[in-house]
């Protein structure tokens, strides 16, 4: 990233200052209660969500119930003294304001919103920090502004509706590095095309810790654009020699995430699921091959836990992928960086 660019943002994040709104008597309540873990002295996941499948009521499904709270969802403060850096914004703004809240009760008054990328899961409250620089990439900005309408009346994944929606104003370009400081903490923001191509990943360098938003997931990652598996897979391949050995990814179990977050098995389990994923989608049994033949492997090692909503999620994985590659040729992943 050019140096101007870096030194604005910083200037910014340092002359912020907003106050947390007091909460009215009537907001409501988070629907589903949040946990707060603590990793370090200035780093906190807020999480929400992964029931045990026996809890789960019948009844009609919708996208916060599929996409995040079945598998488990979770947002990051980086804080220091007034200022915080919020990564994502859960699916409702009642959880947002929740965490700004909590925030604010431990002397936070400056806040700085980072979306991973663009979807629903991730964007849901961000009309919480209408008073704050919100920072995501251009593609991001982008993706959002021309889905305004659909994600505001409810048509883009279905209800609940998000509205209104607030779009991030500030648009990072591919290829370029955002440094942040809060406090003595760096922060590093890295566009990053895994999972999907507008997405955002944070680096904590002196941590050695990587905010992975959904680049990552335990048990598997959601393939949300399956043509562009071979470039996730060199692109994964290239952010594990970044230097962090901890992993915090938005989707995973919430026990390996309060102990600290994932090492680099998660990577080495996400990129070899992808690939077996494209590399068997010829097969004639493809639609049927069970989540437990992909990862089996990375259970025994410790790298990832079978969670029963990941069940769905490959069967959709497994979808997708067939229909984007059954007439395409099968990459040769051994030749790619």
């Amino acid at each position: 990233m050019k140096a101007w660019f870096s030194s604005m943002v910083c200037a910014a994040a340092i002359g912020l200052s907003v106050g947390a709104p007091a909460r009215a008597a009537d907001d409501p309540a988070p629907a589903i209660a949040l946990r707060v873990m603590p990793i370090n002295d200035h780093l906190t996941a807020f999480y929400q969500g992964r029931p045990d499948e026996a809890s789960v009521k019948p009844g009609p499904k919708h996208w916060p119930d599929l996409g995040a709270i079945f598998v488990g969802v979770a947002t990051y403060a980086i804080h220091q003294g007034d200022t915080a850096v919020v990564y994502d914004t859960f699916t409702d703004t009642a959880s947002a304001q929740w965490v700004r809240d909590y925030l604010a009760k431990v002397g936070v008054r400056r806040f700085i919103l980072v979306n991973s990328h663009w979807h629903l899961d991730h964007i849901g409250g961000n009309a919480v920090y209408a008073d704050s620089m919100r920072i995501a990439t251009e593609a991001t900005r982008q993706k959002l502004t021309d889905k305004r309408a659909a994600i505001e009346d409810g048509t883009e994944e279905g209800p609940p509706a998000i509205k209104p929606l607030l779009v991030p104003n500030i648009g990072i370009a591919p290829g370029n590095t955002v440094t942040l400081m809060v406090g003595t903490v760096r922060v590093l923001l890295h566009p990053e095309a895994i999972h999907s191509a507008d997405g955002l990943v944070i680096e904590l360098p002196d941590d050695k810790i990587l905010l992975a938003g959904d680049t990552l997931e335990d048990t598997a990652t959601f393939v949300a654009e399956p043509q562009t598996i071979p470039q996730q897979y060199s692109n994964l391949g290239a952010m594990r020699q970044w230097g962090f050995t901890r992993i915090l990814p938005n989707h995973g179990n919430p026990q390996v995430i309060a102990k600290g977050g994932y090492g680099l098995g998660l990577i080495d389990m996400t990129r070899a699921y992808i690939r077996r994923l494209v590399e068997h989608s010829h097969d004639a049994d493809f639609q049927t091959q069970t989540l437990e033949s992909y990862v089996g492997d990375a259970v025994k090692r410790g790298d990832v836990s079978v969670w029963w909503a990941y069940h769905e999620a490959h069967a959709n994985n497994l979808a997708v992928v067939a229909k984007a590659w059954k007439d395409q040729p099968i990459p040769a992943f051994d030749t790619l960086p």
